[in-house]
C-alpha cells in the first residue's frame, strides 16, 4: 500500500515539475524569397531590397496560442535577425508582444545544418531556439532575454 501511495506522489511531483517547466516553440514553416509575407506580419520597409526569408515557430500552451516570425532581410546584422512573438487571440487577432533583433535561426529542415560540427549549446539552440519562461514573461532565445510585454497593440 504504502508503494502506491509513494508511486502517486512521485507522479504528482513529475506532473508538477513539468508544468513548471519553459515552453519551447515548435518549427512551423519557412517561406523563402518572397517579396510579400504569406501570413502579414512583416510589411513595408521590412520587405524592401528584394526577396526575404522568414521562419516561424509556434507554440500552443496555457490555452493561448503564441507565433514568433523571424524575418532575414537588409536589417540583419552577424547572426542576428528581426523578430517577432505575437499572440494569437481567437477569431484571428493578434498582439506583437516582442519585436526585437533576435539570435537567427536556423530551421531544422535547412540544408546547412546537415555539415555542420556542433557543440551541445549549438544542437540544443538549434532544437529549441526560442522558449517562453514558465511564468510567461519572459522570452528566451539562446541567451538573449525579452519581456514579454501583454499590452502592447
Amino acid at each position: 500500500m504504502f508503494g502506491i501511495v509513494a508511486l502517486a506522489a512521485a507522479s504528482i511531483a513529475i506532473a508538477n515539475l513539468s508544468d513548471a517547466a519553459e515552453a519551447n516553440f515548435t518549427y512551423k514553416v519557412s517561406y523563402r524569397n518572397v517579396a510579400v509575407d504569406p501570413e502579414g506580419i512583416w510589411t513595408g520597409e521590412a520587405l524592401s531590397g528584394g526577396p526575404v526569408t522568414i521562419h516561424e515557430y509556434q507554440l500552443r500552451t496555457m490555452g493561448r496560442e503564441f507565433l514568433i516570425s523571424q524575418i532575414w532581410n537588409d536589417d540583419c546584422a552577424p547572426a542576428i535577425c528581426p523578430t517577432r512573438l505575437l499572440r494569437l487571440e481567437p477569431g484571428g487577432g493578434r498582439v506583437v508582444l516582442v519585436d526585437d533583433m533576435m539570435r537567427q535561426i536556423i530551421p531544422p529542415n535547412d540544408p546547412r545544418l546537415a555539415g555542420l560540427p556542433v557543440n551541445g549549446l549549438q544542437a540544443e539552440f538549434a532544437r529549441n531556439p526560442f522558449r517562453l519562461s514558465d511564468d510567461g514573461k519572459t522570452l528566451l532565445n539562446g541567451d538573449f532575454r525579452f519581456d514579454v510585454d501583454e499590452v502592447k497593440r
